[in-house]
């Protein structure tokens, strides 16, 4: 151990290095400054003043508005317009902008649009009865009269040739009926059959659209039953009573017809037995009569001359056959009718043909030097052949 080197037993005393206590204090110094910055509160920066809001009126957060909001808004409101404009809009399409142009209109479609003036609304109540089957028309208090209170009005030269058309059917097929409806001038009439299901709203569109109607009243024919018009056809042989009561379930059918019309009817129409207390019934309703001359022996118009009876003849079934040429030309046989005698009635159903065929040749008319009128307005004028 004696080789071993000495351990010193004493100890240096330490002096404190004065540069290095400056060294030091910056170091703290520097720290407490960065954590008093870290965590000290942004300064609250002032506001700009709020526009005064007056007293009793609500606000919401879109009404308040400051002073510079004001300057603006007063400043911009009068080139508003113009400012979106040149902003978003192309200076082309400025010019398209303020000129829109108006759709392009059908004169044919315009001059249609024109003869469909509604009518006055129907029934008259003053004018019905309550029977067994419904309501039926009865002459009415001062004078009211059935043909002549639900006719179209028509106010024409009386030199001036007139022809009318009266569509049948009507009320059996919707699409058929709403194209006749819907289709046809105001002027042409249109016939209900009593089988056709809420009759009395086909009445109301059809008088909505200016056209005066008619009621079909099924009347045997010679190849009867073969050839059957319905449940309720007045029959020869059936007698007075019992065709007067199928009389009255027709005429309950449906209110606001100027008149009737016969289906079929090339034997009944022939019996001036038979048809005579049918007539008288009818008028003495105030109704009027279309023959639709079902058979060259028919009786229907000259009884009803006899009784006083208004009354008009079928002189043409336009649309038998159902193609452009023989409908164009029963329409120019109707035209010669009308020339000779001064006026002229034609018959048709309402098939798509014949609906586009009548539309066409109606705007003829006036360059020809016809007028196209309501079946009410040929009541009388016709000679009976």
């Amino acid at each position: 151990m004696a080789d071993e080197p000495e351990l010193k037993t004493a100890t240096h005393q330490k002096v404190i290095n004065p540069l290095m206590l400056t060294w030091a204090f910056v170091i703290i110094l520097l720290s407490l400054t960065v954590v008093w910055i870290t965590f000290s509160e942004d300064p609250e920066v002032p506001l700009p003043p709020v526009a005064a809001v007056e007293p009793g009126l609500e606000s919401s957060p879109s009404d308040i508005v400051t002073d510079a909001t004001v300057e603006i808004d007063s400043s911009s409101q009068e080139t508003s317009s113009q400012i979106s404009i040149s902003e978003s809009t192309p200076p082309q399409e400025i010019s398209s902008i303020s000129s829109v142009p108006k759709p392009i209109v059908d004169p044919a479609i315009e001059m249609l649009r024109e003869t469909q003036t509604p009518l006055k609304k129907a029934p008259n109540e003053n004018m019905l009865i309550s029977g067994d089957n419904g309501m039926k028309p009865v002459l009415g208090p001062d004078g009211l009269i059935a043909w002549q209170e639900y006719a179209r009005p028509f106010e024409g030269s009386e030199d001036t040739p007139r022809i009318a058309i009266l569509i049948t059917d009507i009320g059996l097929n919707t699409k058929s009926s709403d194209s006749a409806i819907n289709d046809l001038p105001g002027q042409i009439d249109l016939a209900l059959s009593p089988y056709g299901r809420n009759l009395q709203n086909w009445m109301d569109k059809a008088r909505n659209k200016g056209h005066e109607a008619f009621l079909m009243i099924p009347t045997e024919p010679l190849n009867y039953p073969d050839n059957d018009p319905g449940p309720h056809t007045l029959i020869v042989d059936l007698g007075e009573r019992d065709n007067l009561l199928r009389l009255d379930w027709l005429l309950s059918q449906v209110a606001g017809y100027v008149g009737v019309v016969n289906h079929m009817g090339s034997k009944f129409t022939a019996s001036e037995e038979a048809l005579t207390p049918i007539l008288e019934d009818i008028h003495g309703r105030g109704l009027m009569l279309l023959d639709a001359r079902s058979t060259r022996f028919s009786m229907a118009a000259r009884i009803a001359r006899r009784i006083g009876m208004p009354r008009a003849l079928n002189d043409r079934y336009i649309d038998n056959v159902i193609t452009s040429e023989e409908i164009t030309r029963q329409l120019g046989e109707l035209e010669k009718t009308a020339a000779t005698f001064g006026a002229a009635v034609g018959l048709a159903r309402a098939t798509p043909r014949t609906v586009a065929e009548l539309a066409q040749w109606s705007l003829t008319l006036k360059a020809k030097g016809i007028d196209l009128v309501p079946v009410s307005a040929i009541a009388n004028r016709q000679p009976i052949k």
